[in-house]
């Protein structure tokens, strides 16, 4: 049977930066690991797909080029098509990311015993990417226990 999680393309970076600060041991850790590289190509890919849907809305210099804004590496957007940039960039990051872990399966069962009761309180974005990261590794592991019984 395929294992799946899935997250929103948005939240891709906050179960990243979450799982990167879990203090983990052995196979738990290992499952850690595998996870945060399944989940970093797909957020590669939704950077790559994000920038390819803003490229039409980007303002434009003389030659071409990106006009950049006050912050490093961020761009302006043409203003008379800001609504359906924001439109388009909305829509993008509400999209789902289907991560497959199959191969990884007793790995990332050692990380959701792990962290099921996870000693450590959190707080903020930490406590939203952990509801995040458990309600989808609940999915998978609780149904399979169901189906053994």
């Amino acid at each position: 049977m395929t294992k799946t999680l899935t997250f929103k393309n948005e939240e891709l970076a906050a179960v990243g930066n979450l799982l990167g600060n879990l203090s983990l041991k052995n196979k738990a850790s290992r499952g850690r690991t595998k996870l945060i590289k399944l989940i970093t190509v797909k957020n590669e890919e939704y950077t790559s797909d994000r920038n390819d849907v803003l490229e039409p809305f980007i303002k434009k210099d003389k030659e071409g080029n990106n006009v950049e804004g006050d912050t490093p590496n961020m761009v302006v957007l043409i203003e008379e098509k800001q609504d359906e940039a924001n439109a388009a960039i909305k829509e993008i990051n509400e999209e789902s990311a289907v991560i497959e872990f199959t191969e990884y399966s007793e790995k990332m069962k050692a990380l959701y015993d792990a962290i099921v009761d996870y000693p450590t309180e959190f707080s903020n974005q930490d406590a939203v990417a952990y509801d995040l990261l458990m309600d989808q590794l609940e999915l998978v592991f609780e149904n399979e226990k169901e189906e053994t019984e």
